[in-house]
């Protein structure tokens, strides 16, 4: 097998010049036990140039070639802005990589990173894809700038994912039927309706924080009665103050709309407050074994997570930790390998508890009680 890694850096910025290293592992699919491939890639990122010149663009090719191949590939580029989606852009990179050593696929991969996701640069980096002729794209960007795709000419002869984007977070969908594109994010809004029928028409309270995620699902909730809802930023300190002797909180259930290091803080000022809390509930945010290290057991023992992450194989996991890569508890990971499947075979069969309706991915939502060292299935 043969994988050729073509990475092209843009640079948009106009003072300085900076030298970056990447490392990506390619891991040999002959035997779980034979030595992983690791290419050092270094790439030099200009970022000073004449405003009248055109973009550089500096392409390094690395090719490892564990197994004899056919000279025949498919092409798969993947575009990501590096400044907005930072480490997700690597990880998710890292898995594609994984996740076609593993299918045995012979593929010619491009991996362009946009540096910032602007109108210009999407225009730029798809120009760039036409010219060569690659059918194919993961493009892992937001849905800021998205419509931007319909000033392309003949945009429709490339198959795009959209791992970071839901179909329900575009407010006018039928401006891109024309486009030949899926959307892969999982379903904020169908794990709230679970949460909410498994807390059994008690009280519901949310706390979030001043995050993009924690503002994002504070209003998917926004058209739930809640009794009592509280943004927590960092001038909150310890919490005591809204939550002390707080009656709206006792035979409650609490929503947190927070990430990992806040919600373990909460999950202990909960505890140490000695309110009446019926449940304790959040979304795929929380699905993370660092509960287990940041939190204490009796902090966690009314706390239920929600999980979109469907069924994968246990030596498609094993691949992926053999490079410290995440698949099992990252929703972007997973999203990206199953666009890398569908680009390339036209279905998601292989994924047999998923599918796709209406050009969206639709995934399993099941909930997961925190136990003493594992998430528990009870839903």
């Amino acid at each position: 097998m043969k994988i050729i890694l073509h990475i092209f850096i843009y640079s948009f910025i106009f003072i300085g010049c900076t030298s970056t290293t990447q490392k990506i592992d390619i891991i040999n699919t002959k035997s779980m036990n034979q030595q992983s491939y690791n290419a050092d890639i270094s790439v030099d990122k200009i970022d000073a140039f004449d405003k009248k010149e055109p973009e550089k663009i500096i392409e390094k090719v690395i090719e490892v070639e564990p197994i004899p191949v056919e000279k025949e590939y498919n092409q798969l580029a993947i575009v990501f802005p590096s400044s907005t989606i930072g480490k997700y852009a690597l990880e998710a990179t890292n898995s594609i990589n994984t996740y076609l050593l593993y299918k045995h696929n012979q593929i010619s991969l491009t991996v362009l990173d946009i540096v910032v996701q602007n109108d210009n640069n999407l225009l730029k980096v798809f120009h760039t894809i036409k010219e060569k002729n690659i059918k194919n794209v993961v493009a892992m960007i937001t849905k800021d700038n998205l419509n931007v795709l319909n000033n392309i000419e003949d945009i429709n002869t490339i198959r795009i994912y959209l791992p970071l984007i839901n179909k329900n977070e575009i407010e006018d969908i039928d401006q891109f039927s024309k486009l030949n594109i899926v959307f892969g994010a999982i379903n904020y809004e169908k794990q709230f309706s679970k949460l909410i029928e498994y807390s059994n028409n008690l009280s519901l309270v949310e706390l979030y924080d001043n995050t993009a995620i924690g503002n994002t699902l504070h209003n998917y909730l926004s058209s739930n009665d809640l009794k009592y809802t509280k943004k927590v930023d960092d001038n909150n300190g310890r919490y005591k103050k809204f939550l002390y002797n707080n009656k709206k909180l006792n035979n409650s259930v609490i929503i947190l709309n927070t990430p990992i290091v806040k919600s373990s803080i909460l999950l202990s000022a909960i505890s140490a407050s000695q309110l009446h809390i019926a449940k304790i509930v959040s979304t795929q945010l929380n699905y993370t074994p660092l509960l287990f290290s940041l939190t204490q057991k009796q902090d966690r023992k009314k706390l239920v997570i929600a999980n979109s992450i469907g069924k994968i194989p246990d030596d498609l996991q094993e691949y992926n930790e053999l490079i410290g890569n995440n698949i099992l508890y990252s929703w972007v990971n997973y999203s990206s390998i199953i666009g890398v499947e569908y680009l390339l075979t036209g279905n998601i069969d292989f994924f047999n508890d998923l599918a796709i309706e209406e050009n969206q991915i639709i995934y399993p939502v099941n909930l997961y009680k925190v136990g003493d060292n594992s998430f528990e299935l009870i839903k």
